[in-house]
Order: C-alpha cells, then structure tokens, then sequence
C-alpha cells in the first residue's frame, strides 16, 4: 500500500501498461488507513485521484466504488468520467476520474444560498435527479448533500460507494421511494421544512405517485431524522474522525480531535487545577462554572460536583450529566439546533464508578431570553423575530420528539446568530408518544412561568407555542 509523502506534489504510478504516472498536486480528503482522495495531472489532464488504503478491506471498497459509478454510467444518469481503475504499481487500489473545474458540492452550496427561493431551486434540482435515479432502479445508502457536485448548472452524482440499485434496472417502488427521500430531507435542519411541500409535490409529478403517498413519505421522515440523530449521539461517544476517546489515570476523556491539544492535556492532566484558573461563572453545590482563554477562543468548563458521600453513591452507577451533556449538544447539532460548540466531556472513573464529571463547550456570546425579554410586554417591533425564533424552536422540539427538561429562560441565548440552547443535562428522547406529550406540556408550561401569568409577554407566548395536538 501507498505510504503518502506529507506535502504535494508528490507522483504515483499507474499499474498499467506503459506505467504512467500521475503527478499530486492537492490532497482534497485523507481518511488515514482507510482513503485518500487527491487532485493531480495525468496526461496533461486534470483528474481526481482515489486510493484505497485500509489494509483489510481496500479491494472491496475499490470494487464497490467502482460498481457504483458503473451503475450511474449504464443508467445514463450524470457522474464525472471514470478514466482508470485499477492498481498502482504497489498494488494500492485506485480510480482516476475527470475533474470537474469550479465545482461545488451541493453542501458547500447550500449555506451560501441568501434566501428560500436560492434555497428552493438547489433542492427542486437535486431531487429531480434524485428522481431520475430513483426511476432507473437507483437509490443512494448514504443519502446527503456532499454526494452532488454541481458545475454551470449540472448536477454530478459522486460518491459511488453508496449506490446501490434493483438487479433488474427497473423503477423504485413507492415504499423505498420514500424511504431514500425522507433520508435526503432528513439531512435538513427541520427549520427548513416548510420548503419541501413544494419539493415533494415535483417529486411526486415526476414519479406519478398519488397524493397519499405523501403522508407516507412524512412518516418516514421522522424515522430518518430519529436514526440519523440517534447514529451521531452514539458515535460521539467513540474515536472516530471527528473525536477521539482516551484514557489518562482515572480520567476517561472524548474530545473533538480538532481542539487544541496542548490545552487538552493539560486539562486531561489536572482538571480542578484547570477549573480552578478560569473565571468564575457559577459556584453552586451540584456544579461549578468556569470561563476560560485558550488558543482556541475562550471556553467553558462545567464542573458536576458530588456533593457528599451519599449524593455520590447515588450517582456513581449512573450516566454523569457531563455525559448526558455532551450526548445532548450533538443530538441538537444533527438537529440544526443551535448550542455552544461541544469540546470535550470527562469522567474521574474508579473502576466501573462514575465520580466528577466534567464538559467543555465554546463561550457563546448572548443575552439570556429573561434579560432580554425583561419588561414582560408584548414583543415589540425589534423583539418580535427572536419571538418567533423562540416558537419555532419548540415546534421543533415538538417535531423531533426532544425535551430540554429545564426550560428556565436562562437557559436560552439570543446570539447574533439566533437561540442557542444551554444547560443540556435534563435533556432527552421519550420513546412514548404519550410520555413524551406529557413532558413537552410540562416543559412549554416551566417556559411560560418565566412571566407573570397577567403579563402581556405570557399571554403572546401562550398563543403562539405550539401544543402536541398541533404536530
């Protein structure tokens, strides 16, 4: 296998006949031991370079890959040219495609797009072509923007690794139909709901489906989201590319491998020593809040403390609300919920015992919903966008199934970006409909008593947040 040089250009060499080589000008994406995707020249050409890495499983990886991208090309469905498959001379799997100049994957498009209509136009024509795929027996495993590429208006499928298609090329019935559509909505922050009525509809215009399939297709969409979200709240839990789980003395530690390193181990090395240097935010029994500068931005570290020996023994079997905490900041990041960025989340371990926990997130910047709404009055004219900011994101607590648990208004910023949710470690997914009801009543009814009962402030939140009969 290829032991890539640190820096381009570096060249390789095409197991083929005449042995040529192709010269690496940009490493696009490195999975280390597993792929590594490259832009290079290759025949005074421009070409994308994929190589297979994993020691195990390379050759399959290559081998379904390629299958993929044959199937798109058989259909006629549009895919950048596949130039060479084949090896390398060191028997390193590997496929060379065209590359595609001033390309831009759909998810590097989607939160540049200014307003809905942009917004609107870009999922209209991946679904179109999600559609087209759909009707030649294709459908993608892993669903989502990153798998579109789009270049003066056309729309390249990539990513062949994740098609798969009906061994007899025809169309997808309604049911899997649904199910891969509800998993390309699923991909979606479900503040952008209200737009795919009208996605849906040319959907169903261009497959000839009858108008209930679509409370078919709703349905499925729930099911994506809560799979999808429970998938990602599971895997950062482990190492990964995105985090990585370590183990110092009695610490057990995750953290995102794109923190500050230094900072880490000191932290992972003395916690409280850590905590102790920061600017205090909070010093209650059950937790401590610290501020702190580091060369990433300035932190935050929230400390649970076991408060005597028989609140410890209590806990000690139990999940710490640092890891309950940090569980939660990602469920609302799959979510598109805002939150302050998760860092890291440790735990003081004595052999199975959970003792101290602790969480680091980013400091966000922001007025608390009780600051900001202070005077108990009707939202005025300035106030009335973070309002309605504040409804939608109960809907979407009520959509997704999600209760915070601590509906204080403290635990509500407005940001310059919008609301940002803190204070996680109440925070969880009933399985029971009915449960869940009960609970999103309670934490709608702990919202509202933030304001007096006779207030204007109340009167106006209590019209407009949704109920559960509403969803």
């Amino acid at each position: 296998m290829t032991a890539l040089p640190y820096t381009c250009p570096f060249s390789i060499t095409l197991d083929h006949a005449d042995h040529t080589e192709i010269v690496c000008r940009e490493v696009l994406r490195d999975l280390p031991q597993k792929r590594c995707v490259l832009r290079g020249e290759w025949n005074q050409r421009q070409v994308l370079v994929k190589l297979f890495l994993h020691p195990v499983s390379a050759h399959r990886h290559w081998l379904r890959e390629k299958q993929g991208v044959e199937r798109l090309i058989d259909a006629d469905l549009t895919t950048p040219p596949l130039l060479f498959s084949g090896k390398l001379t060191d028997q390193t799997p590997v496929l060379v495609f065209e590359f595609i100049p001033q390309a831009f994957s759909a998810l590097h498009l989607w939160p540049h797009c200014s307003n809905d209509t942009e917004r609107l136009t870009l999922l209209n024509n991946l679904t179109m072509e999600i559609a087209h795929q759909h009707a030649h027996g294709i459908w993608q495993k892993d669903l989502h923007l990153g798998n579109f590429l789009i270049a003066e208006k056309t729309i390249y499928t990539i990513d062949g690794d994740a098609i798969d298609g009906k061994s007899d090329k025809t169309a997808l019935g309604p049911e899997r139909s649904a199910d891969n559509l509800a998993l390309f909505q699923a991909q979606i922050a479900p503040h952008f709901d209200h737009l795919f009525s009208s996605v849906v509809q040319h959907y169903m215009g261009q497959r000839q489906f009858p108008a209930q399939w679509q409370h078919q297709f709703n349905q499925q969409v729930v099911r994506q989201r809560q799979k999808r979200r429970l998938k990602y709240v599971a895997k950062s839990f482990r190492s990964c590319s995105e985090f990585f789980r370590s183990r110092h003395n009695n610490l057990e530690m995750i953290q995102r491998r794109d923190a500050s390193a230094a900072f880490i181990d000191q932290f992972k090395a003395h916690p409280d020593q850590i905590v102790a240097s920061g600017t205090l935010l909070k010093d209650g029994n059950s937790a401590t809040v610290v501020r702190l500068t580091t060369p990433d931005g300035d932190w935050v570290i929230k400390r649970y403390n076991i408060k005597n020996l028989w609140h410890g023994l209590k806990r000690c079997l139990r999940r710490t609300r640092a890891s309950v905490s940090w569980g939660n900041a990602h469920r609302l990041k799959i979510s598109g919920i805002s939150t302050p960025s998760a860092i890291a989340m440790a735990e003081k371990r004595f052999g199975p015992l959970r003792l101290t926990g602790y969480y680091v997130c980013d400091f966000v910047e922001g007025e608390d919903v009780a600051a900001y709404f202070a005077d108990g009055n009707e939202p005025s004219e300035s106030q009335l966008d973070t309002a309605n900011r504040l409804v939608e994101l109960f809907r979407i607590f009520l959509q997704l199934g999600i209760v915070h648990g601590d509906c204080k208004a403290t635990n509500f910023l407005v940001t310059d970006q919008g609301i940002a949710v803190i204070d996680l470690d109440a925070m969880w997914e009933p399985k029971s409909h009915n449960r869940f009801n009960k609970l999103y009543r309670r934490d709608r009814n702990r919202f509202l008593r933030n304001w007096k009962t006779d207030s204007a402030l109340y009167r106006w939140f209590d019209r407009h947040l949704p109920q559960p009969d509403d969803i």
